[in-house]
């Protein structure tokens, strides 16, 4: 079933970009019916599970998003969304590592063909290469790995993959390397800089969540050997989280600055897989599908303001939404939810997480870094809030363009879902 899904999508990119909106439509609205029906959910109908579901939702939300947007060769752009969406599906719903790494991979591959294609720097050819070495580096030791297992990689018996410590960190690394974690993430802010806008939605959106969907998929390879390893994992995931959020204040560029606080999430995200608990694991797609949708409205709106006043410096464009009342409504919910606080479903991924954390250790230095990681992952995100929508802009882009029907139904559909799934969180339960 899922290989037909994949035909099908591969029909409809031949047909026009209405009738592919139609689809799209149709497609979601079925995937979203079933799944409140126990018996008939799509996610069981395809051999998966409501992980499954939730990531390939979002996939079909961003992709949804990401083809309203007018861009240069539209044909080609059109095609090479319906490629991502079909690798994605068939991603989330394959239960061999090794076709699961493959899948993904491949993925990356249509990413960097984006950002080569649409981006307008050259410098986007160094940063591509930096991500293909990175990449190649942290692939070597897992393909090993995979080689010395390789009777033993279908992910539903997963917990009976007899690996020793080198192995498990292979296994560890390459999903450290997509989400990404700190020492592992000099990719990422410099791959967001040069990539188009639609490249910077659906990395943040998508790809980083491929990390940790793999690692949820893998947590329970070893239990004894991650229990070993959880110190050293648990002390490495707070300072570097802690590390990552003081970075944020330090950067000038808005698009690294939102770059900075994906890996803040993500490295919370690796935190709670780490620790293996129902609460921990709710939280982390609580995190994962909320950054998604919130993330690519971050990256569109800061995409207006460059195309505005042709600079994503933050002081530059100091005050630029003051102007325009519906973005800077836009905009706060936005930052918000970045931050996050109510109504956004990521307030309840970080209670989740924390409060998992807390329970594991209690060590009063454990509770007081947490408590400096949610005052300083919140203050960054209202700086960012603050200092576009209020002041007084430069004189040189006294003209601020209208915020318009599209870029308002863009924003709205990055809110909406964050918003709406607060309502009723016990749908993400896995």
């Amino acid at each position: 079933m899922k290989f037909l899904m994949a035909v099908m999508m591969m029909i409809m990119m031949k047909s026009p970009k209405t009738t592919i909106l139609n689809y799209s439509l149709i497609m979601l609205l079925f995937n979203l019916n079933l799944q409140k029906q126990e018996v008939a959910k799509i996610s069981y109908f395809m051999w998966g599970d409501e992980l499954s579901f939730w990531t390939c939702s979002l996939a079909i939300w961003i992709i949804f998003i990401l083809i309203f947007n007018k861009i240069n060769l539209s044909m080609t752009y059109n095609k090479f969304m319906f490629m991502m969406l079909t690798l994605l599906m068939l991603t989330f719903y394959s239960w061999n590592l090794m076709m699961f790494y493959l899948m993904f991979e491949m993925s990356m591959i249509i990413v960097l063909s984006i950002i080569m294609t649409w981006g307008y720097q050259p410098e986007r050819v160094e940063a591509a290469l930096f991500m293909i070495m990175m990449t190649v580096l942290t692939s070597l030791p897992f393909i090993i790995s995979m080689m010395n297992n390789s009777t033993n990689l279908n992910l539903w018996n997963i917990q009976y993959m007899k690996v020793n410590s080198w192995e498990y960190m292979s296994l560890m690394l390459i999903f450290m390397m997509k989400m990404p974690t700190m020492f592992l993430h000099m990719w990422l802010p410099k791959v967001h800089v040069e990539s188009p806008a639609q490249g910077s939605m659906i990395l943040a959106s998508i790809l980083l969540k491929l990390g940790s969907y793999g690692l949820i998929r893998v947590t329970a390879i070893n239990m004894k050997l991650n229990s070993k390893l959880e110190w050293i994992i648990m002390s490495f995931s707070l300072c570097t989280t802690l590390t990552m959020t003081m970075i944020c204040f330090i950067q000038t560029d808005l698009k690294t600055m939102i770059a900075y606080s994906s890996i803040v999430h993500m490295t919370t995200v690796f935190a709670a897989i780490t620790l293996n608990k129902t609460k921990a694991m709710v939280g982390s797609v609580y995190i994962m599908i909320g950054h998604g949708v919130c993330s690519a409205g971050l990256f569109y709106m800061a995409n207006i303001i460059y195309k505005t006043s042709k600079s994503r410096s933050i002081i530059l464009n100091k005050g630029i939404f003051s102007m325009s009342p519906t973005a800077t409504m836009m905009w706060f919910f936005m930052c918000m939810g970045n931050s996050p606080m109510p109504p956004s479903i990521n307030i309840m991924g970080e209670f989740f997480s924390f409060k998992s954390v807390m329970n594991w250790s209690s060590i009063n230095l454990m509770i007081i870094m947490m408590m400096m990681i949610m005052f300083l992952s919140s203050l960054y995100s209202i700086f960012m809030f603050y200092v576009v929508t209020h002041g007084k802009f430069k004189k040189s882009i006294m003209t601020v363009s209208t915020f318009n029907s599209k870029n308002m139904n863009i924003c709205f559909m990055s809110i909406i879902p964050m918003i709406l799934i607060s309502v009723n969180p016990d749908l993400l339960t896995i």
